[in-house]
């Protein structure tokens, strides 16, 4: 059973914390099917990525073919998703993944999972019924579910912070 009550709408910054230490599939894989949700936005921004954006754009799709991942676009019929969009990356200076997620989730009631400040800042301001996690937390909660052994959190845990000062 998924600890979430609404789906989770994942941000490039949280994936870019979890698939350079090798725990992104493991981490998405310990929740029911269908739990997050990702954006062709943000499986742009992971493709462009330098080093190895081939690779996790097809891990990506590979999770999206099992359902691990559900992708999400934004809906051409909503005029209010669409405008949601354009400001967010007009007015807010966001970048294109942000903006589709946050747009979403505002739209559709979804939760966001992102570390990115200014983006948590904005959906908190605008959506303010949005609930907003981060790898922290989403890591946290599989520990308190049962999902995940707190050896194996404080692992990865270590390796982001490994990573993120290299």
């Amino acid at each position: 059973m998924s600890p979430f009550e609404k789906p989770v709408i994942l941000d490039n910054d949280v994936i870019s914390r979890l698939y350079p230490v090798g725990a992104l599939r493991q981490v998405l894989e310990v929740w029911p099917k269908r739990t997050f949700c990702i954006t062709e936005q943000v499986i742009d921004e992971a493709r462009k990525w330098r080093t190895h954006g081939q690779e996790l754009a097809a891990l990506l799709e590979a999770l999206e073919v099992d359902g691990t991942l559900v992708l999400v676009s934004i809906d051409d019929s909503s005029e209010e998703e669409i405008w949601t969009y354009a400001e967010l990356q007009l007015k807010k200076n966001l970048g294109r993944g942000e903006s589709a997620s946050i747009a979403i989730a505002c739209h559709r009631d979804f939760n966001v999972a992102t570390d990115d400040g200014l983006a948590r800042d904005v959906c908190k301001v605008m959506c303010p019924s949005i609930s907003l996690l981060g790898t922290g937390d989403l890591l946290n909660m599989a520990v308190r579910d049962g999902l995940m052994t707190r050896s194996e959190v404080d692992s990865i845990q270590a390796n982001i912070r490994r990573k993120s000062k290299s």
